[in-house]
């Protein structure tokens, strides 16, 4: 916005036009006329006698002209919309809120009030005190500037009411009552106490009151109203449509082709199995309408200090439960349009889903314009944010929509944008970290310019929020996980869609046994899906529930008449099958894609027929290039098939969800790897043992792949596998001598150089051991036979780096590695606990006074709190906070009284910060630091910043004034121009300057620190 409207300097100006008679009538009423007349007319008297005539003896009329801006924002709100509407409801709320204000002293003050006037004695001696000139012009220019803020998402009518109003009407009551009380006739009638909490109280009985009234007519202030409120649960995001309904504005014909396919979506099922042939007999999902069951969420505004992709920041964040409410408050509010609101959720929360509910919800109304943006179907990842929504109008209207027609045809509308899977889009574009959010930001900001500003929503995972970049005072919503209530409202709804019908019903408490899995909207729907057609097992981990999904389906389609193969075993046609969805899986990640060409998977299953035996192709098959994949693939409900453009290319390939891509993987990398195990124990000492199958699917991506779950999914099905973790440290080790892609070269689906696959291939191999394991796993287990640990280590993480840092995946790599030194260091995988890659990097090669130097020289030149990771986090962060400031004032400088306390790889740090503040101790405490500083510094190879150098000089010098001044002995001292000085002084004052005369000192001693 290009100015503020929520105060009633800018409201009045929006709301009756900068030209208007009544603005000068507002402001003599007001006592404005004091701020305009300058020194020139302070001195004269008369605009300070004109405003206080204006305050007091027309009182009166103050409150009517207050309530005709009331009316007139109400009558420009029936006609506004775009831009020009968000800046007339903030007008309008601002000019409420103070009219509110004067009828209440109006109110409150009772007969009082009427009695109030100007006397001469008043005039008289008002004039002649600069204070009270002063306290009126200080309210009437509090009243003029003092910004009212509007209810929005977050901070419904209530709370706004408390939060913002309450304190608003405090200041201007205090000010009020300080001016009224000079007055002759205040002091004669004699006021009450505590008349200032009557008149808060009476301005926010009155300003409710109004509002409620305002609420009937304007419905972004009805929003407002209801935020937050207890409802019963809703169908599909209901209330979203019921709230956003009668929004003011209307729209032409074009937009009616859009509308019609977004609100389409509600009376689709969740997920398709009529076309699902090997879906389960007689299993009828819920539509969209009655499945879609509202979650709950958290939510908050960004900060320095926020951390989005952290479960512990997020429990400590505001918990809501009207979802619909809090999208219908914000959309319609003017920062909608300046910032994206971000929604974060886990693999299978729900998010794009919830994107197409909101889509359709939003288009039931002629008022307001939606379109959704699922990012992973844009054609250019790296297009900008109006050329991505151009591509998927183009693409979901087929031509028929563009969005500079929808924006012509809906300049008075309300204009959303719903952007889905930033994740997506980061893993499409190798991005390690993202500029998108800024990205949409300008987008913003040019639509607001050319008048129509949009309101944008984007989701994301929330595991790679840190990496998004999410920009300060963006307001973020988490997804939470299902209650058990909610769980029991699914289950209504999935048995009301099964009613009548031949499958097995799926009961709530039998699902709620399965914990966290249920949760999980996805999860609860494979759940459902796989409860309707057998018994649920006791194993209740996520992997074990895509597997049986898996194999029921599998199952189910070879049973088909069609599909029958006889001599073949049916265990054999089983992993055939699965094969194929793997592979589809692996072309998909390691073509960093959410989903595969055709062509792109007959090259794959060309270059790898897989472990087991395919079925036959039968000469009905035969003019079907990939035979019995198209037809089982392309039949899967979680795999979906989409028509390329050119109708010569063939088909796509995605998964419903990412997730069953990151089973998949896991899977089949599992597979193989027991595969291995077993060839390794069986060979015999002719054979040769090769891993070139394993090589070629894990050479080319990382699978710490920002949002994956591929690894914790191959965790939960590999632990204690003792077979498989010696195969992954076989593999590490005996890395070196590979020197070619080995049988299966022909499988390149990323074109990665001969290095870079090496090392994907160790650090995936590294990864996956360290994951399954259950606790820290030496280092000497991976390194080849006779390698010093430490050295081999870490140039194998200087391989990593020098090869991956540029990748989508170093980034979740290198924060979940996390490496420990010692005697016998180890190496753990671990959920991340955030900092900067370099420094991760160092302490994952074993050199920490690396990592401990970056991070000082990072604090010295950008002063963050967060810089430094250590063992030892206390210490470290109380040096790194001493090394930013000059005069400590926290308990932060007690770190130098305890210098036992101190790792001696943090010595180097604590030398720099002694040497600023170590004149804050007493002489024995310096003595004690100089000595375990200096015996540190023998064992020390570098010496950070000059750090030890600088404090030997400094302790010295300070030891050799305090024992001077201490003992008496002025020698040394008084031989130079600052001793002189500071013997001139007291004692007591001499011993705090020590260190600025040591400084001194040591500016004229550079050579001595060369």
């Amino acid at each position: 916005m290009t100015r503020s409207a929520d105060s009633l300097g800018n409201a009045r100006e929006i709301l009756l036009g900068k030209r208007s008679p009544t603005i000068k009538v507002l402001d003599r009423l007001l006592g404005a006329g004091i701020l305009a007349a300058g020194p020139v007319g302070a001195a004269t008297g008369q605009p300070w006698l004109l405003a206080a005539w204006g305050w007091v003896d027309q009182k009166n009329e103050l409150v009517a002209r207050l309530d005709e801006l009331v009316a007139k924002g109400r009558g420009k709100l029936r006609r506004s919309g775009g831009h020009r509407r968000h800046e007339v409801l903030a007008a309008t709320h601002a000019a409420l809120a103070v009219a509110a204000f004067f009828t209440a002293v109006r109110d409150v003050v009772g007969p009082v009030y009427d009695e109030l006037e100007l006397s001469e004695d008043d005039l008289a001696r008002l004039s002649a005190l600069p204070g009270h000139r002063e306290e009126l012009g200080s309210l009437a220019g509090r009243l003029l500037s003092l910004p009212v803020r509007l209810p929005r998402a977050g901070c419904g009518f209530h709370e706004n009411l408390d939060g913002a109003l309450r304190p608003y009407y405090d200041e201007l009551a205090r000010r009020c009552v300080g001016f009224f009380a000079g007055l002759e006739a205040w002091r004669r009638i004699g006021h009450r106490t505590g008349v200032a909490d009557e008149l808060r109280d009476g301005a926010l009985e009155r300003y409710r009151a109004e509002y409620f009234r305002l609420a009937a007519d304007v419905p972004e202030f009805r929003i407002w109203a209801v935020f937050g409120e207890h409802r019963a649960e809703q169908d599909a995001l209901a209330r979203l449509e019921e709230l956003t309904r009668s929004l003011a504005g209307s729209s032409r014909v074009a937009l009616e082709a859009l509308r019609g396919i977004n609100r389409a979506v509600l009376t689709s099922p969740i997920v398709n199995l009529d076309e699902a042939t090997s879906g389960p007999p007689t299993v009828r999902v819920p539509t969209v309408q009655r499945g879609y069951v509202e979650p709950h969420f958290r939510w908050a505004v960004m900060g320095p200090s926020s951390r989005p992709a952290q479960e512990e920041w997020w429990q400590q964040q505001r918990r809501g439960t009207d979802l619909a409410g809090f999208v219908a408050a914000h959309v319609v509010s003017a920062a909608a349009a300046e910032r994206p609101l971000v929604v974060l959720g886990h693999p299978g929360s729900g998010k794009s889903l919830f994107t197409k509910v909101c889509t359709a919800r939003l288009s039931a109304t002629d008022a307001v314009m939606t379109v959704r943006v699922p990012l992973r179907d844009v054609a250019e990842p790296t297009a900008s944010v109006y050329r991505q929504i151009e591509d998927v109008l183009r693409e979901s209207t087929h031509g028929r929509v563009e969005w500079r027609t929808l924006c012509e045809g809906s300049e008075d509308c309300l204009r959303v944008v719903l952007i889905d899977g930033l994740d997506e889009l980061m893993q499409a574009t190798g991005a390690t970290e993202s500029r998108y959010l800024r990205n949409v930001m300008d987008f913003q900001r040019t639509e607001s310019a050319g008048g129509g500003p949009a309101a944008v929503i984007v989701t994301s995972r929330t595991l790679v929020a840190d990496l998004a970049a999410i920009p300060e005072d963006c307001l973020v919503v988490r997804l939470e996980e299902f209650t058990d209530e909610q769980i029991g409202t699914w289950a209504e709804r999935w048995a009301e869609a099964n009613a009548g019908g031949a499958s097995r019903p799926v009961e709530a408490a039998r699902l709620r046994e399965y914990g966290d899995l249920a949760r999980q909207p996805l999860l609860l729907l494979l759940l459902a899906i796989v409860a309707a057609g057998r018994e649920l097992p006791a194993d209740g981990t996520t992997a074990a529930l895509y597997r049986m999904l898996l194999d029921d389906f599998v199952h189910r389609e070879l049973a088909r008449p069609d599909n029958q193969a006889p001599g073949h075993p049916q265990e054999e046609r089983v992993a055939a099958e699965l094969w194929k969805l793997g592979l589809v899986a692996f072309g998909m990640l390691n073509r960093g894609r959410q989903h595969l060409a055709e062509h792109d998977l007959e090259a794959d299953l060309r270059a790898l027929p897989g472990p087991a035996a395919t079925v036959p192709v039968r000469p009905r098959d035969l003019a079907r290039p990939l035979g019995p994949a198209r037809r089982v693939i392309g039949r899967f409900f979680f795999v979906v098939a989409a028509e390329a453009d050119a109708g010569a290319a063939g088909r796509s390939y995605e998964f419903l969800h990412a997730t069953f891509g990151d089973f998949l993987v896991a899977f089949q990398a599992l597979e193989l790897l027991r595969d291995a195990a077993k060839a390794r124990t069986l060979r015999t000492a002719s054979q040769v043992w090769d891993d070139d199958l394993l090589f070629a699917l894990l050479s080319h991506t990382l699978l710490a792949t920002a949002g994956s779950r591929t690894i914790d999914l191959f965790a939960e099905q590999a632990r204690g596998d003792e077979a498989v973790a010696a195969v992954l440290e076989h593999i590490v080790s005996a890395a070196q001598h590979r020197w070619t892609a080995g049988r299966h070269a022909a499988y390149d689906p990323s074109g990665a150089p001969p290095v870079r696959r090496l090392a994907t291939y160790t650090a995936n191999a590294v990864a996956l051991r360290l994951a399954m394991a259950d606790g820290p796993v030496p280092l000497s287990r991976f390194g080849p036979p006779g390698a010093e640990t430490g050295e081999w280590w870490s140039g194998q993480v200087r391989l990593w780096e020098a090869m991956l840092a540029p990748t989508a995946g170093w980034g979740p790599f290198i924060s979940r590695l996390q490496v420990t030194d010692g005697e016998h260091p180890a190496a753990a995988w671990q959920f991340p606990a955030g900092g900067w890659a370099e420094d991760m990097v160092e302490i994952a090669a074993l050199r920490t006074d690396r990592a401990m130097q970056l991070a000082a020289g990072r604090t010295v030149l950008h002063g963050s709190r967060e810089d430094v990771h250590h063992p030892s986090p206390r210490i470290a962060r109380d040096l790194a906070l001493l090394l930013r400031r000059w005069l400590p004032d926290g308990p932060e400088l007690a770190v130098l009284t305890a210098p036992g306390e101190i790792p001696p790889d943090l010595h180097g740090l604590a030398s720099v910060v002694a040497a600023r503040h170590g004149g804050r101790l007493d002489t024995e405490q310096l003595r004690e630091l100089a000595r375990t500083l200096g015996e540190g510094a023998d064992r020390a190879h570098t010496d950070l910043l000059g750090g030890r150098r600088l404090f030997t000089i400094f302790a010295n010098m300070m030891i050799d004034f305090s024992d001077h001044l201490e003992s008496g002995d002025l020698r040394g001292i008084a031989d130079t121009r600052e001793g002189r000085a500071l013997l001139a002084l007291p004692p007591e004052l001499a011993r705090p300057l020590i260190p600025e005369l040591v400084a001194s000192l040591l500016s004229t001693r550079q050579q001595d620190l060369a």
